[in-house]
């Protein structure tokens, strides 16, 4: 019989393992004396038993671990309590995760509570089962888990370091804690945790944009002040674009008997023209070249003749198409990861798509209702690349 190393038995105790390995490990000690013996000399169980519980009301600026069970149980808590919960959506998920978890163990058709692999199979007797003293461990361990965003035991059963940020991520609970490690994204490849650890640790989302989209200013020009514009373009500009045939949108001008898009390439030789519309909105009826950058104007016909925008002193209304490889990959991750509005807002924001980031962040912030971090990484999109959607008038 092979025994478990011990890199192995302190993986088991972290439970830093995937779900079939902490299984089959749990198999094997059911079974060996010898690896029972050195994982309990490993772990110095009471020790880490009694540091897990105090850890659960070592909490500080969330609920302590008990009010969220009372929660999660439907249990009457004290009013103070009530009313941080009510406003605040990290511990309103760590409630919903507990009342998740409790469900999936009642389900869980698991030798261990009680059922049989097979109608012939023998019962079996795990090895938390068969030691109380593990038994209580592996609660404290699982609910230190599943409560978890806020806490976690380290190895040798020092105190539980304090999460420094947190968010729900579609169906993951995203975590930080204060040794800059990530929780919850342990299935997603190195490059996305770190795009994810960053967002958390800074509160940003890097744009990463074409020296001719970034810092773009308006002029500034000598002589009176000039008029403010009677209407603004708003999207594409300053950013990386997916679509080779981009949706052109601009606020509408009073008066407007109706609208002209033209888009320019290099040299300002242009490269498409639409017809006199009468929306604010137009798509190109031409996919425009991957990798190539371009600008674009609208005109209106009013009344006292046409006018154009952008017009100095304003910036130029530019953009790019993305390469062919860098719109494969983000096509990619779109479809790999719909439920994931942060990881894919960070992707979006790295490739320059401030557009589709802004998306992802306005559907973030349904998951996380008035997290104060979400707030922190919207506006840091705006930041170096204002956006024009924010100056759209009513219609």
């Amino acid at each position: 019989m092979k025994h478990l190393s011990n890199p192995e038995l302190k993986a088991f105790l972290k439970r830093d393992l995937p779900p079939a390995s902490l299984l089959e490990f749990d198999d094997h000690l059911a079974v060996c004396p010898a690896c029972r013996a050195a994982l309990e000399s490993e772990a110095q169980a009471g020790p880490l038993v009694a540091h897990l519980q105090r850890s659960f009301v070592a909490v500080g600026r969330h609920l302590a671990y008990e009010q969220l069970r009372m929660l999660a149980e439907g249990e009457a808590v004290p009013a103070e309590a009530k009313r941080h919960a009510t406003n605040c959506a990290a511990c309103m998920a760590e409630v919903a995760e507990l009342r998740q978890f409790v469900a999936q163990v009642v389900a869980m058709p698991r030798a261990a509570m009680g059922t049989t692999r097979t109608a012939t199979a023998p019962k079996r007797v795990s090895f938390w089962q068969s030691h109380p003293v593990w038994s209580g461990l592996a609660a404290a361990a699982l609910l230190a888990a599943v409560a978890g965003g806020f806490w976690r035991a380290s190895l040798h059963g020092s105190p539980a370091e304090a999460v420094v940020a947190s968010l729900r991520d579609g169906n993951s609970e995203l975590s930080l804690d204060k040794s800059g490690r990530l929780h919850g994204a342990e299935n997603l490849a190195q490059d996305e945790q770190n795009a994810l650890r960053a967002a958390l640790e800074t509160g940003r989302l890097t744009a990463n944009l074409p020296a001719n989209l970034s810092g773009r200013h308006a002029e500034t020009m000598l002589g009176a002040p000039q008029a403010i514009a009677p209407f603004k373009v708003l999207s594409p500009m300053a950013c990386v674009t997916v679509d080779q045939r981009p949706t052109f949108a601009w606020e509408p001008m009073q008066g407007a008997k109706g609208y002209r898009v033209r888009v320019y390439g290099s040299g300002y030789r242009k490269v498409a023209e639409s017809p006199l519309l009468s929306e604010n909105e137009w798509q190109s009826a031409v996919p425009l070249a991957r990798g190539e950058s371009y600008t674009w104007t609208v005109t209106a016909e009013g009344p006292g003749g046409e006018v154009r925008e952008p017009a100095p002193p304003q910036p130029e209304a530019g953009f790019k198409i993305m390469d062919g490889d860098g719109a494969d990959a983000l096509k990619r991750a779109a479809q790999t990861h719909a439920g994931d509005p942060l990881l894919l807002a960070a992707l979006y924001a790295r490739a320059g798509a401030m557009n589709e980031a802004r998306l992802q962040i306005d559907r973030l912030a349904e998951q996380n209702g008035r997290s104060p971090l979400v707030v922190q990484l919207k506006a840091s999109l705006d930041q170096d690349v204002p956006s024009p959607m924010k100056t759209k008038a009513a219609q």
